[in-house]
């Protein structure tokens, strides 16, 4: 996997570190919340919380280690392990052993981890509406004129 960006897009993040952080919790709780209303291993994106997770710990001053990131995600060893193989593939993401003890692996977003996560909150919460409610933006659809049977 090369690359971390499908597309070409310009990493220009406008907004303070403390309100990218503010965003990030949002958007954790959000998906903590979600279990409330659906199953909740349905709409499961470990991948995606754990960015986040290290989002939020970069901008803490956090140190996680992989065995946090396996408590956190609530997964089997294999696919959290699986998953930072694959974010780790990816340059978003590094692994480094721990300095006081060896069998401890620290992990933490790269630059380009950090800016392309910036980069989604930044859109997800995009300060640019005229609501500017500080929430994620409205995905509702809007109303179609008329109704076909198959609507019904």
């Amino acid at each position: 996997m090369s690359g971390i960006l499908p597309r070409k897009v310009e990493p220009v993040v406008s907004l303070d570190a403390a309100t990218l952080l503010g965003f990030a919790r949002q958007a954790r709780q959000l998906r903590a919340t979600m279990s409330n209303f659906l199953p909740r291993d349905l709409l499961v994106d470990p991948a995606w919380d754990m960015m986040l997770d290290l989002f939020i710990a970069s901008g803490t001053d956090e140190v996680l280690y992989v065995k946090d990131l396996m408590l956190l995600s609530d997964g089997t060893t294999g696919s959290v392990m699986r998953r930072i193989d694959r974010l780790q593939e990816a340059g978003l993401l590094t692994r480094q052993l721990s300095d006081n003890d060896h069998r401890r692996v620290r992990v933490a977003l790269t630059n380009a981890g950090h800016t392309a996560m910036a980069m989604m909150l930044e859109h997800l919460f995009d300060h640019r509406e005229t609501n500017r409610s500080n929430g994620p933006r409205s995905f509702t659809p809007v109303a179609k004129a008329s109704s076909s049977s198959h609507d019904r």
